[in-house]
């Protein structure tokens, strides 16, 4: 019989199970660590099966005095958990109870990471790297139809407040389906002092604030996705990178000049909107008031054969990016002229108008012009 030595067996030859098993012995923050290592151990850590160990659900419809036990028994437990799901009836008061539990878990979230996910819609919260929520964000995967959430579900500004008590250090914050219509909901973000990236979803204030915009700093990402024009006047970025808008607003004049009172020292701009009758020129008209533009993603307009007639020849454009949009040609006037320092154009599920047979999606033969007018440039039908 053969024998087995020492140095025959390895770690990745246990089976899945027993992996499982060792990896509940490391605290949450290392069992991430872990997922970097390989393949394998990212695969098991992220499966279905295994992560489901760091959930904690809790029904917050249960009485007054299983609520009180309920917190107790959390507040004493070292337990630790990447998302916290806390199940109430649509409409339910946020009653002292439930909101003592809401702030547990948002402490006890954010005291092992530096980003927190917080969703009305069935009340979750996660601790997780946001980015990934950003990653491949398109227009046509974001659901624009309304949700029904009672006002009584959506976000008090009891948790907004716990959220900014206990989660100080924040760098990564994403409130999401929370259908904000309070202007001043938002105000307590200012003391957010270490926030790099924001992502807000269902924002629809309706009035300009009374008081001046929420101060951001040290913000570098920010995204309002699903909101009114007006969203753009709440806040006040010196140092943003990157800006996201997907508008529910028609018109486009209103949120570029909104935008442009608060927003202006962006590197990357992406605007989406759902009216396709917004033509595109309406926008590029007002990109000389963006210094700092290297990128340009925009979603669901039209793009007219002279859409460019608008932008100066001093841009600084390197990417240039458009989502769902309607082309009348691919032959743009002045492209040359107008996009000298391009070097990404990406036609990311486009229409193109045919003469005969209406709009079609753009293929690769239909760029096949633009790489050659474009030699310095990188043509693409998707983008990531």
């Amino acid at each position: 019989m053969c024998a087995t030595y020492e140095s025959d067996l390895h770690f990745d030859d246990l089976p899945f199970e027993l992996v499982c098993e060792i990896f509940d012995y490391l605290p949450l923050r290392d069992v991430k660590t872990a997922s970097s290592v390989c393949q394998r151990w990212n695969a098991i850590i992220f499966s279905e099966v295994y992560i489901h160990r760091f959930q904690l659900q809790l029904n917050l419809d249960y009485s007054l005095p299983v609520l009180k036990q309920m917190a107790q028994l959390l507040e004493a437990s070292d337990r630790e958990y990447y998302s916290v799901v806390l199940r109430a009836n649509l409409g339910s008061p946020l009653t002292d109870a439930r909101l003592r539990i809401v702030k547990l878990m948002i402490r006890l979230l954010a005291s092992r990471s530096e980003s927190l996910y917080f969703n009305m819609a069935d009340f979750r919260i996660e601790s997780c790297v946001s980015e990934r929520l950003l990653r491949g964000r398109k227009l046509q995967v974001i659901d624009t139809r309304a949700k029904y959430i009672p006002l009584g579900m959506g976000l008090k500004e009891s948790m907004l407040a716990a959220i900014c008590e206990y989660a100080v250090e924040l760098v990564d914050l994403v409130i999401a389906e929370m259908n904000i219509n309070n202007p001043k909901a938002l105000v307590p973000l200012s003391s957010l002092k270490h926030l790099k990236l924001l992502l807000i979803s269902d924002y629809y204030p309706y009035v300009k604030p009374p008081e001046p915009p929420i101060n951001l700093p040290g913000l570098e990402n920010l995204s309002l996705i699903k909101v009114t024009d007006e969203s753009c006047h709440y806040f006040r970025v010196d140092n943003l990178k990157r800006f996201f808008i997907h508008s529910t607003g028609t018109d486009a004049p209103r949120t570029m000049d909104f935008i442009t009172q608060n927003i202006t020292q962006v590197s990357r701009l992406c605007l989406h909107f759902t009216a396709r009758s917004i033509q595109a020129e309406m926008i590029f008209g007002w990109l000389d008031r963006f210094p700092n533009l290297l990128a340009l993603e925009l979603a669901g307009v039209a793009l007219p054969g002279d859409v460019l007639k608008q932008l100066s020849p001093a841009n600084r454009l390197q990417k240039l990016i458009f989502v769902s949009c309607h082309l009348e040609t691919l032959q743009l006037d002045g492209l040359l002229e107008k996009l000298a320092k391009l070097r990404l154009l990406c036609l990311d599920g486009c229409s193109l108008f045919h003469k005969q047979s209406g709009f079609h999606p753009v293929h690769y033969d239909d760029i096949e012009g633009l790489r050659q007018r474009l030699p310095h440039c990188r043509i693409m039908l998707d983008y990531d």
